[in-house]
């Protein structure tokens, strides 16, 4: 289960369907076809899928972020892989897909609330 502070129609991620201790694969679905900013905060909400706290996350940066081809339905799978973590900040590489075609990809930075 995920704990998120957001509410519809903010409230992207869904479910998690898988989770190793690097990797998890999220579930995501949007109230219509996304925009590459609503697909960045969908990742970002994943992200939490991959905490072992309680602390709330805050989205700093993204970078790398490409559309590989145009969204069409709703719903979307988020793969999302720690890169490097600290006590207070997070860098992890993600990937939106459609069964197993990649819809968008790209890099955030998540910081931790102390």
């Amino acid at each position: 289960m995920l704990k998120l502070p957001h509410k519809p129609p903010i409230l992207f991620a869904k479910e998690i369907l898988d989770k190793t201790e690097d990797l998890a694969i999220v579930l995501v679905e949007f109230p219509k076809p996304p925009t590459l900013g609503m697909m960045m905060e969908a990742a970002a909400q994943s992200s939490a899928a991959l905490s072992n706290s309680e602390k709330e996350g805050y989205l700093l940066s993204c970078s790398n972020l490409i559309m590989h081809k145009k969204p069409t339905g709703v719903k979307f799978s988020v793969h999302i892989k720690s890169i490097m973590s600290s006590p207070s900040l997070n860098e992890l590489y993600f990937e939106m897909k459609k069964q197993e075609s990649i819809v968008s990809s790209g890099t955030l930075l998540v910081m931790l609330q102390n």
